[in-house]
């Protein structure tokens, strides 16, 4: 029903400047894990533990948008968990050849940002499947077309089925009292 209501709004000329919402890459997971960190230090200023509720909005106005498909096209997350794999394989390799060398403080500092990358990466992974799960809420595998078409589709089939059972449609005349 919030979709019906605010969609042609945010689709209306006067909010052309969202056309592109879908293309916002997001510091979110950065944010994020920075909040998570926080929780584990004395001041905690700034701390917070998040929940999928960014991710549900995200959803709800790609919904609002019908921005979906615009979305799905960027591959993002795809390009994300390249990108962090891509990383931890080069510090992987790097590890292998300075083991030989038997430097332990590069080894420890490759070893803290193979660590931070697995962080990243797990939180990419969670931020995915809550927008996964808010789409499905949201109906995400369904344009607005062709939500309207279902719609039209629903009503057309509703009638035929109220006349399919034999009876014939009312019809009120001008000269007919109501």
């Amino acid at each position: 029903m919030l979709v019906a209501v605010f969609a042609p709004e945010f689709r209306s000329a006067k909010n052309m400047h969202l056309r592109n919402f879908y293309m916002i890459t997001v510091n979110f997971v950065e944010h994020s894990i920075s909040c998570k960190e926080k929780l584990n230090k004395k001041n905690k200023t700034g701390a917070a533990f998040t929940d999928d509720g960014f991710a549900m909005g995200v959803a709800y106005i790609l919904k609002l948008l019908d921005q979906y498909l615009e979305f799905d096209s960027l591959h993002w997350f795809q390009a994300v968990r390249d990108k962090y794999k891509k990383e931890m394989n080069a510090v992987v390799k790097e590890q292998s050849v300075q083991s030989a060398g038997q430097d332990e403080k590069l080894l420890q500092t490759m070893n803290l940002t193979q660590k931070r990358l697995d962080v990243y990466l797990q939180e990419f992974e969670l931020l995915h499947f809550s927008l996964s799960s808010a789409r499905i809420f949201f109906r995400a595998d369904k344009t607005a077309a062709e939500e309207i078409q279902e719609r039209k589709d629903k009503e057309v089939a509703s009638k035929a089925g109220a006349l399919s059972d034999g009876s014939t449609p009312l019809t009120l005349h001008q000269s007919d009292p109501p």
